[in-house]
């Protein structure tokens, strides 16, 4: 598609529509929105679950989002755009996304697309909460359909990463059960050969995450997109945008301090792979 083609299809497809997206509040769910917001004029409404904490509610939580200078441009050319953001209550740590059954209701009812944003990416959490954040809340965002994001890393044993699903050797279903029956002493025991070859329980659970939607896909239309390591905005809306220190910037930033002083070097023929978040953006805003 070329871009003036792409620059009249795009919005129109979203034009009308009511879009919910789970961790709008992060990192990629910030670029998201306000993508939205800025290149899809007449999207209709964009639900926001938010889970209130450190003393925000979600709408004060939405409002300290909205501050952030990802928003600068659009704030100068269409300040009335915000008001397309709606906040809903939510946990996708908590079974049902901790959803009050009215707005479950709502969103079933209005929403079309759903973009799965949220996740833990915490290497070292414990299998429980790995599992409840990022393999339970995908089958509870099936049940409501939708575009998953899922990782590159959800592979790592592969040298290549081709666009299918793999199987797994494990039943998602399974291992949310145990997550949600067994004690975290059992957990912690048998972590270690639950996951396998897999090096941590961000990687093993966002590749479980996949086969949930791989099962829903039967009924539902699923779209699986595998950023690899998502970094500073490349151009859009400002250069270098970044709110986090994920990925390669804490080592960076911690080196420019001064505080990390060595880096252990793994395997010198492994490279990493970066990713601007405006072109990840972009890539799920086509791709959905």
């Amino acid at each position: 598609m070329n871009k003036g083609a792409a620059n009249t299809f795009i919005p129109a497809f979203y034009a009308g529509r009511s879009i919910l997206i789970s961790g709008g509040t992060g990192f990629i769910g910030k670029a998201l929105c306000e993508k939205l917001l800025r290149f899809c004029p007449d999207v209709d409404e964009i639900f926001v679950l938010i889970r209130p904490k450190k003393g925000l509610n979600i709408n004060e939580k939405l409002k300290k989002m909205l501050d952030n200078k990802l928003f600068d441009v659009l704030r100068s050319e269409r300040p009335s755009a915000f008001n397309k953001l709606i906040p809903i209550h939510g946990d996708v740590s908590l079974e049902g996304l901790g959803l009050q059954p009215i707005d479950r209701e709502m969103l079933i009812e209005r929403v079309s697309i759903i973009f799965h944003v949220a996740a833990s990416v915490r290497f070292d959490e414990s299998l429980r909460e790995a599992v409840f954040n990022n393999t339970r809340s995908t089958r509870d965002i099936c049940i409501l359909v939708f575009l998953h994001v899922s990782s590159t890393y959800t592979q790592t044993n592969k040298p290549v990463v081709d666009e299918t699903l793999y199987p797994s050797d494990l039943d998602w279903r399974e291992v949310i059960n145990v997550a949600e029956h067994f004690d975290e002493h059992i957990l912690k025991t048998f972590t270690a050969k639950y996951l396998g070859t897999m090096p941590n329980t961000y990687t093993f659970t966002k590749r479980l995450a996949e086969q949930v939607v791989s099962d829903y896909s039967k009924s539902l239309p699923c779209v699986i997109v595998r950023p690899s390591i998502v970094i500073s905005t490349a151009f859009d809306p400002v250069k270098g945008w970044l709110d986090n220190f994920n990925g390669p910037v804490g080592m960076l930033v911690g080196g420019g301090k001064g505080i990390l002083r060595v880096v252990f070097i793994g395997d010198p023929i492994v490279t990493s792979n970066f990713m601007p978040v405006d072109v990840a953006i972009k890539t799920m805003l086509i791709v959905a």
